[in-house]
């Protein structure tokens, strides 16, 4: 990871949502880290914290005072990576102040074991961290809230009521400052409002970057789909009237992830079955997959009602594109007339795409899961390979968007692991210029796409 993106934030990977998280078995154990695994997450956004039974250093009943946002660091003096945060306190700190109303407490996990309430309130004094603390002597807290392991800090509304929670370091002044962002804006305020004033035209279209004359249609479609999942009714509208003013984009998969959206709203449904007609006529004549087509192109979920005469052909196709258990991606092209695959270099977002899309049919191949998580684990996540899956040497940088579809393929298929992984790698590329244009979008190497806007955006939606 280069050093840029080591001081951005990576919050919103590590939203805690209860449907996410995969069932283990209860009672606590450590890792060489420090890190503890085991207990199964209750934790829900929009839950109440448990805040009963919690003590000062003296043993005396004690209790959260809620601020507008507070939040809630849980920890043990033997875990290192707490010891970690603590010392990196002093240049967090003084970010609460830049928010009003905001507090920050540290919760002990006293077991009485590992921890005890004398040997945490001693590692308090001889610290001197600047924030309260308080000691959960009877795991009231931490067992009804499921922590999963430590530290975990959890973000709370004025009401107590879970906002977000992190089960990482907070590394950085923008990592902790996004965090409270995100709560008082929203997830996906920052990126719709890039998009908003500077890529999206007054018709519909998207730039593809800012002072750009061309336009994207999949980041189009991508924003079409948000707009839906996010019950954006006025963006949505806007799509609509672009498809009834222009028709096809004339791309398959665009036209798809655009029929879909509309489809999806009442409001949408004239627009949605116009795009229906074209799709038939244009891409299917005689309804068969003939020709040379993009299999990222085939949304398997959108055909099915889309052309649903086309779903097994079309399934069978992507299926049969599987390249091998050593690069177990998806070719880019398919020729029926000549029944082959296309052997060139394997564009990344494509091929994950086709993988999304097969994530949705419950058909994704584990060893496709297993490749991406040492790939996300290892920052290696390349955007072109050869069809030998050699990473080729001028597409080894990193993108957001790439990261936000592998973390929607995670969401499908249940990988929180993954998900929480992907999602932190995109975080990273957030951009924090205040006062800039640029200000919340994601950024890459060279690159400052509305697609990687409307990929993450996308994302966030798929969350809510």
């Amino acid at each position: 990871m280069n050093s840029r993106r080591k001081t951005l934030c990576r919050v919103l990977s590590i939203l805690c949502l209860a449907a996410l998280l995969l069932p283990i078995l209860a009672g606590v154990t450590a890792n060489a880290a420090g890190r503890e695994t085991g207990l199964p997450t209750k934790l829900s956004i929009g839950s109440k914290l448990p805040v009963k039974n919690l003590y000062d250093a003296d043993g005396n009943p004690a209790q959260l005072e809620l601020g507008k946002y507070t939040l809630v660091t849980y920890w043990a003096s033997w875990c290192s990576d707490c010891q970690e945060e603590f010392s990196l306190l002093p240049k967090l700190i003084p970010v609460l102040k830049e928010y009003e109303g905001a507090k920050w407490y540290l919760i002990d996990r006293v077991d009485g074991k590992r921890e005890t309430l004398e040997t945490g309130s001693a590692f308090i004094k001889k610290k001197n961290l600047g924030l309260p603390v308080l000691y959960d002597t009877e795991l009231t807290a931490f067992q009804s809230l499921g922590v999963a392991q430590i530290p975990t800090t959890v973000l709370l509304d004025e009401q107590g009521r879970v906002l977000m929670c992190d089960p990482y370091i907070i590394r950085s002044a923008n990592y902790l400052r996004a965090m409270l962002d995100c709560a008082a804006k929203g997830r996906d305020a920052a990126t719709l409002r890039y998009v908003s004033e500077n890529l999206l035209n007054s018709d519909g279209s998207v730039k593809t970057a800012i002072g750009s004359s061309k336009t994207d249609s999949c980041a189009q479609s991508l924003l079409a789909e948000y707009a839906a999942l996010a019950g954006n009714e006025k963006l949505l509208a806007q799509q609509s009237k672009w498809v009834t003013k222009n028709g096809s984009t004339g791309d398959l998969g665009d036209d798809l992830r655009l029929y879909a959206a509309l489809s999806a709203s009442s409001d949408g449904a004239q627009a949605a079955n116009q795009l229906k007609e074209q799709i038939s006529q244009t891409y299917f004549p005689g309804n068969t997959i003939s020709g040379k087509v993009s299999l990222s192109d085939l949304d398997l979920k959108a055909l099915a009602t889309a052309a649903p005469e086309l779903s097994e052909q079309a399934l069978s196709i992507v299926r049969k594109g599987y390249i091998s258990a050593d690069f177990p991606l998806y070719y880019g092209q398919y020729d029926a007339q000549k029944n082959t695959y296309s052997k060139d270099a394997i564009d990344t977002t494509e091929a994950l795409m086709t993988v999304y899309h097969l994530a949705q049919q419950g058909q994704v191949k584990p060893q496709t899961i297993q490749w991406l998580k040492k790939k996300v684990k290892n920052g290696t996540l390349g955007t072109r390979y050869s069809a030998n899956g050699k990473v080729q040497e001028r597409y080894r940088d990193e993108t957001p968007g790439v990261y936000a579809l592998t973390a929607l393929i995670a969401l499908e298929t249940g990988e929180q692991k993954l998900f929480t992984d992907a999602l932190c790698r995109m975080e990273e590329f957030r951009t924090f210029q205040n006062g800039s244009a640029k200000n919340g979008s994601f950024t890459s190497k060279s690159k400052n796409q509305s697609f990687e806007q409307c990929m993450a955006l996308r994302l966030y939606a798929q969350m809510q």
